[in-house]
């Protein structure tokens, strides 16, 4: 929460938050408290940790990337960085 403080008064337009997924909470946090425009960031190791267990059968690819993005959303985030952006924009994950 320091550090969010100290970037708004440096000027900061939007906080960003990563890793988003075990951060959830955080992404809550800064939202209520500060209430800017708050990015969070979906590392390559979470899209890394889908791709790999999709890959063995072990989950459904496009319900686990439409679940975390939407956990990332409902968490506070205005905006999602996140590496699965192109697969969602083929049509991956179907709102």
């Amino acid at each position: 929460m320091r550090e969010v403080a100290l970037d708004i008064e440096e000027g900061a337009d939007i906080v960003l938050v990563k890793p988003a997924l075990p951060n959830l909470d955080i992404v809550r946090r800064v939202k209520e408290r500060f209430g800017y425009p708050v990015a969070a960031y979906q590392v390559s190791g979470e899209y890394a940790m889908v791709k790999a267990a999709a890959a063995r059968g072990w989950l459904d690819e496009a319900r686990a990337v439409a679940e975390s993005l939407t956990a990332i959303r409902r968490a506070g985030a205005d905006i999602v960085i996140t590496y699965f952006a192109g697969d969602v924009a083929r049509g991956l994950v179907r709102s």
